[in-house]
């Protein structure tokens, strides 16, 4: 079985267009088989006409997937048990049918995020001040290594938050 590798602009800053090229993908015959680092895996098949669609819930159970089996949405993977995406035919009925749900969704993320992100900036503050004091070579060491890692971790929060933050403003400035 052929595998691809698609890389990912990041979900909070491009979810529609990703959606978008999955399906695609999909109609030229490889269809998203799970996430893969930075990106997705797609496996080859069929070319299939297809939609995929997003959600964001933490921990699901059973019963979320089955409303949406229910509504004709097949789970295809998940990531941190927090994201999930969906395949549907070209004629399911979105999972997100009005604006209100949308700004919800994005709320929710944004909230999780801005406070993985606050929680890490109040570390790597402190690891810039710790920076200032005099220590010994390889202590300074550690805390330079320590404070790139929390600099990485707060990217990667940071910049989900902010895309997230965006898209709810400008939803509710559009509705």
């Amino acid at each position: 079985m052929k595998r691809k590798y698609m890389s990912s602009w990041g979900l909070a800053f491009a979810e529609e267009r990703e959606m978008r090229k999955l399906e695609q993908m999909a109609a030229r015959g490889w269809h998203l088989e799970k996430f893969a680092p930075l990106g997705y895996s797609l496996v080859e098949g069929e070319p299939m006409d297809v939609q995929y669609s997003l959600d964001y819930r933490k921990r699901p159970d059973e019963e979320y997937f089955e409303m949406f089996a229910a509504s004709g949405w097949e789970h295809v993977t998940s990531t941190g048990d927090e994201i999930h995406i969906f395949k549907g035919r070209p004629d399911a009925r979105p999972i997100y049918s009005d604006r209100d749900t949308m700004i919800a969704k994005y709320a929710t993320e944004e909230r999780q995020m801005g406070r993985a992100a606050l929680t890490l900036l109040v570390v790597w503050l402190g690891f810039l001040l710790m920076l200032q004091l005099d220590w010994s070579s390889m202590i300074r060491t550690v805390i330079i290594l320590v404070h790139l890692l929390i600099t990485i971790g707060l990217i990667f929060t940071g910049l989900p938050y902010l895309g997230f933050l965006m898209k709810r403003k400008w939803m509710e400035r559009d509705s």
